[in-house]
């Protein structure tokens, strides 16, 4: 899965919005909701990914397919 990448939203003051895209091109990213940025996730193993949750798979091959997938991930606490 050369070229994924992986971007978290963020608000203002460190807090996410549960929103994670993965896209093939940076000039893919879609406009983030007002307020917030996209970041990239520097830490971001594809592979490792799919081992840790294989319903990622269908995620990532909609990444690939179509160049960019927004995704909802509620965050750990």
């Amino acid at each position: 899965m050369a070229g994924l990448k992986k971007y978290v939203e963020w608000m203002s003051r460190g807090r996410n919005t549960d929103r994670v895209v993965y896209v093939m091109d940076e000039w893919d990213l879609p406009e983030p909701i007002p307020g917030a940025h996209w970041a990239a996730d520097k830490t971001f193993n594809a592979a490792q990914e799919v081992l840790r949750d294989p319903t990622l798979k269908d995620v990532f091959r909609s990444a690939i397919n179509n160049g960019v997938v927004i995704v909802t991930q509620k965050s750990a606490t």
